[in-house]
């Protein structure tokens, strides 16, 4: 499974971050009450992919290192609360979020196809995936990355429509 496949690679982060730059603070920090996550901001939802990106990073470097796709979840809005990303600059999140998914990109790249490819009888992604799987239904590490950019994709919509 390569990057590009999915849409995604470092030149394309970098390209999002540049048109995220060009959004405004003002209108970035207002709630969101249709679509989005409880009311979250546009930065909120930012903060939310940074945090998910650092989950995600985890837990497909855990699993290269244990053979395994079965993780725990997290709170993801106590993360969003407690990083505060309501009152941080909208220009500091796009960066953080652009420094993060960079670095997954590069990380992604350098996993074997084999081990993306292997197929797992036993996973969590009824409980931790975007894209529920059922828990008899095997699955593999590639289709964890491939549910993580579905996840960015449905986020950045939200965050640049109008």
């Amino acid at each position: 499974m390569a990057l590009s496949t999915l849409g995604y690679s470092a030149d394309r982060i970098a390209e999002i971050a540049d048109q995220l730059f060009d959004l405004h603070d003002t209108q970035m920090s207002r709630p969101r009450v249709e679509g989005g996550i409880g009311g979250w901001s546009r930065k909120e939802i930012l903060g939310h992919l940074v945090d998910s990106a650092n989950v995600n990073h985890q837990r497909v470097i855990e699993s290269v290192l244990s053979g395994s796709i079965v993780f725990a979840g997290y709170a993801h809005k106590e993360w969003v609360k407690l990083n505060g990303y309501q009152d941080l600059d909208w220009e500091e999140i796009v960066t953080l979020w652009c420094s993060m998914n960079m670095q997954f990109c590069s990380m992604i790249e350098r996993i074997p196809l084999e081990i993306l490819d292997t197929v797992h009888a036993e996973h969590s992604y009824e409980l931790t995936a975007f894209r529920e799987l059922g828990s008899g239904e095997p699955s593999t590490l590639g289709y964890l990355i491939e549910d993580y950019f579905a996840h960015l994709k449905y986020h950045m919509d939200q965050i640049t429509l109008k």
